[in-house]
């Protein structure tokens, strides 16, 4: 029998939205949870996508510490990607699998084969945004700091709102990786911006401050984000904590410790 295509796949990325608060994210999540529970007899290419959507919400909320109550392991996102893989899904599915594949390797620390399974999700769809924007990020993990910006203006270019907040921060972490003070604050600034709700922009945004020398706008920085109630000295505590972990790759080692050592002033 041939497939059809599945609504939810007619988009290059149908879960977009949900990248944006941690509130739609878990709402997402649960409504991807609840229907998958009840999918016997559901077409193969639904559930497909439905799991491919799990996984890539899951792995949302590991990257940006949200929805700390309902915690995610990796393993989770695992078993969904593996669970719509074995129903065969068409390309435009396959891509959203490898995407997510692509941030359970990262999250594993398997940088290479994160790097191609980013590249296999913009092949299989050369529309989908954040593929693209993943795999010039996955750049600054294997210190090829010249090959970051490239994929991140494509997935600009494509235009899909509201994940382009992402993108700038895949810019800002980039030029702040090559020391590149005031193309990092231009870029982090527009995603802090636009991505209230992320921990990791603010941070690095105040340290690229601080390192131009620009400290009054670091404090301020800083003050907003320890008034902020999404985040505050518990979130600060982490950060701190998580960026001394060491991943091996120089560049990305140096930028964490710059972070990290500005952070300790808080």
């Amino acid at each position: 029998m041939v497939q059809t295509a599945s609504p939810l796949a007619a988009t290059a990325d149908p879960i977009s939205d949900a990248v944006l608060s941690p509130e739609a994210s878990l709402l997402a999540r649960n409504l991807l949870q609840m229907v998958l529970a009840h999918s016997a007899g559901a077409p193969s290419i639904l559930v497909a996508t439905m799991q491919a959507l799990l996984a890539n919400v899951l792995m949302n909320d590991y990257w940006n510490w949200w929805n700390p109550a309902f915690p995610v392991r990796v393993a989770d996102a695992q078993d969904a990607i593996d669970k719509a893989m074995q129903l065969n899904p068409p390309d435009i599915v396959r891509a959203l699998v490898c995407h997510a594949q692509g941030l359970v390797h990262r999250a594993n620390g398997q940088h290479n084969p994160a790097r191609k399974a980013f590249r296999e999700a913009k092949r299989l769809n050369s529309s989908f945004a954040r593929a693209h924007a993943q795999f010039g990020n996955q750049k600054s993990y294997m210190d090829r700091l010249n090959e970051v910006q490239d994929p991140l203006d494509k997935a600009i270019s494509l235009g899909q709102r509201p994940a382009t907040a992402y993108f700038y921060w895949g810019k800002g972490r980039g030029f702040f990786l090559q020391k590149d003070w005031p193309n990092a604050i231009d870029w982090l600034q527009r995603s802090a911006y636009a991505l209230e709700g992320v921990w990791y922009t603010r941070c690095y945004l105040a340290a690229a401050q601080y390192s131009a020398g620009d400290a009054n706008a670091a404090r301020r920085t800083m003050q907003d984000f320890l008034n902020d109630p999404r985040f505050g000295r518990p979130v600060l505590a982490r950060a701190v904590a998580a960026l001394a972990n060491q991943t091996g790759v120089p560049s990305l080692d140096a930028a964490r410790k710059t972070v990290h050592d500005f952070l300790q002033q808080f």
